[in-house]
């Protein structure tokens, strides 16, 4: 096992006969805890800020730590001593009162404590006792090393491992599984392919009745398959303000119709506000406003984002029904924006979705058969050169370019999607400001009047956003205020 008990290069080291005192500490401290929901009313603002500080940070550095405890009970042979016949199980058995943990969470923390009894994960068990990867990213950076390590062989895998370490935090697994594919795809694209061609051998689709008489799906799709479901289904899922109706069934400003002008008015507005493409803002090529009524009253969409993605789903199964049936016009699959790198694209490597999603160059061709392909080469510190447009409006390639930089909301810590998220002027219009690329930051509405009311600033780089958090430096705020 590779954990020193001496010195740790940045981990703090007990002095010798420490250990039992610093057990009772945190016996004490435990007890403690129990009494904070009863104490919390009695904080200040600031007091209840640092109390939820120390609560996050306990609740980190505990499952590092206990990754670390469960290694050395590996090492010294307690886990073989005891009852249980894995590490997951010795974890499992020192839950003890109304202590619960989720079993992927054991999971996780046992496998990791595991591979820290291995040299060659030395660089996994001195991150875990500095406290500077969460035991999640640790288990896996093991996976995905052991993925990328036969396509650069030269690289060691310490190496390769410090590659997974050193990423922000913020992107989560999900970050470092899309780093692997990259990597594959930019050293061994033809073996991303291969791999993606099995996987969709394996793909399934299954459902089961839940006690409350739901149904439940269960569908593992390859990488390429799921970005079209996730395209197409963030696409149509966007909130849908709609319009009252009176007691006698009609909408708010509705004309006397009657039969097919009656259907194909109803139908219209529907098919502009849930086409393709509708959440990143391609199908605006009508002045309709649905967002509000005849009045100018504004009437919210309550349904819940799971239910707005299972009416979404609903509507593309009915559409592709219909279509199979020859009731209708075949549509294309799915709205994709695909990125790729110059030099990447003249090599033939795979692309980029606008969802992090890394296809294959197989699947990339795909697309361009199958889908509304909107295809943005990029050049540098990903700057977008040059943005497809099936449409003529520059306002279209705006959006495409902002979402291709920002990803989705701009806001420091937001991670809301490109489809929940308007387009911001940083120098806003009434100010002077232009409508471009160099002066429109992506932001969801909660962050978009966040910005307006305190007047905040940004500055807009090639590719991203840097906020500017001091209230009143927006260009126009002071006057726009007064």
């Amino acid at each position: 096992m590779s954990i020193s008990h001496s010195v740790v290069d940045g981990a703090p080291v007990a002095a010798p006969g420490r250990g039992p005192e610093v057990l009772g500490i945190l016996q004490a401290a435990a007890q403690v805890i129990d009494e904070v929901p009863g104490a919390v009313h009695q904080l200040g603002d600031d007091q209840e800020a640092e109390l939820m500080s120390i609560l996050l940070r306990l609740q980190g550095r505990s499952s590092q730590v206990g990754a670390i405890v469960a290694a050395d009970a590996v090492d010294r042979g307690a886990v073989t001593r005891s009852d249980a016949a894995t590490t997951g199980q010795w974890i499992s058995g020192r839950l003890s009162g109304e202590t619960r943990l989720e079993p992927k969470t054991i999971r996780a923390m046992a496998s990791v404590a595991d591979a820290c009894q291995h040299r060659k994960n030395t660089v996994i068990t001195q991150a875990l006792l500095k406290g500077s990867c969460s035991v999640e990213s640790a288990r896996t950076a093991l996976i995905q090393a052991d993925k990328v390590g036969p396509v650069i062989p030269t690289a060691e895998r310490d190496e390769v491992l410090g590659w997974f370490l050193r990423i922000d935090p913020a992107l989560g697994c999900d970050g470092l599984t899309r780093l692997t594919r990259a990597i594959i795809d930019r050293f061994a694209p033809e073996k991303l392919s291969k791999d993606d061609e099995k996987l969709e051998g394996t793909e399934s689709l299954s459902w089961s009745t839940t006690a409350t008489g739901m149904t439940r799906l269960v569908a593992e799709l390859s990488p390429a398959n799921a970005a079209i479901l996730k395209e197409a289904i963030n696409a149509k899922s966007a909130p849908r303000p709609a319009k009252p109706t009176h007691p006698t069934g009609k909408t708010d400003g509705a004309d006397e119709t009657s039969g097919a002008d009656n259907a194909a008015a109803e139908a219209a507005p529907a098919a502009r506000s849930h086409g393709s493409g509708a959440a990143f803002g391609l199908n605006l090529d009508d002045d309709t406003d649905d967002s509000s009524t005849s009045s100018g009253q504004p009437v919210r969409d309550e349904r819940s984002p799971g239910k707005r993605r299972a009416d979404a789903l609903m509507d593309l199964v009915g559409a592709g029904a219909r279509a199979a049936a020859g009731e209708g016009t075949q549509a294309s699959a799915a709205t994709v924006l695909l990125t790729m790198g110059l030099q990447e694209l003249l090599a033939g490597h795979g692309a980029t979705t606008s969802t992090g999603d890394v296809l294959d160059a197989g699947a990339a061709r795909r697309f361009a058969c199958t889908a509304d392909l909107i295809p943005v080469v990029l050049g540098g510190p990903s700057q977008p050169l040059d943005v497809g447009r099936r449409e003529r409006l520059a306002t279209k390639a705006i959006r495409v370019a902002v979402i291709l930089r920002d990803g989705g909301c701009s806001f420091p810590g937001c991670d809301r999607p490109p489809g929940f998220c308007e387009i911001h002027h940083v120098t806003p219009w009434w100010a002077g400001g232009e409508t471009s690329l160099t002066d429109s930051a992506m932001l969801c509405g909660r962050h978009h009047q966040t910005v307006h009311r305190q007047g905040y600033t940004a500055e807009v780089r090639p590719d991203r956003v840097v906020w500017d958090l001091t209230p009143g430096r927006m260009p126009g705020h002071q006057t726009a205020s007064a």
